[in-house]
């Protein structure tokens, strides 16, 4: 039980992070610029920045962000909700 409710948690965070981003990145371009456009839109980056390692015969960059906004806050707690529903 407690594994099925684990999935559930990371699939609604995901889900709901991947689709408020999306619906984010569309809606930024129809508000006009102003303090609500800057509320809702407004990406807190988190994360570093990308670290290149060359050893000479290998070489790999590892980097890792994420952008969230209060749409995708708004949406991930909207899916988990909704998924806590069903």
């Amino acid at each position: 039980m407690a594994r099925r409710r684990a999935r559930t948690v990371i699939f609604g965070i995901i889900l709901g992070g991947v689709i408020g981003s999306a619906l984010s990145f569309f809606l930024a371009g129809l508000f006009p610029r102003g303090p609500v456009k800057n509320l809702l839109f407004s990406a807190l980056k988190i994360g570093f920045s990308t670290v290149r390692v060359n050893l000479g015969f290998f070489a790999f960059s590892l980097g890792l962000s994420i952008n969230i906004t209060l749409i995708t806050i708004i949406f991930i707690f909207l899916v988990m909700y909704l998924l806590h529903k069903i």
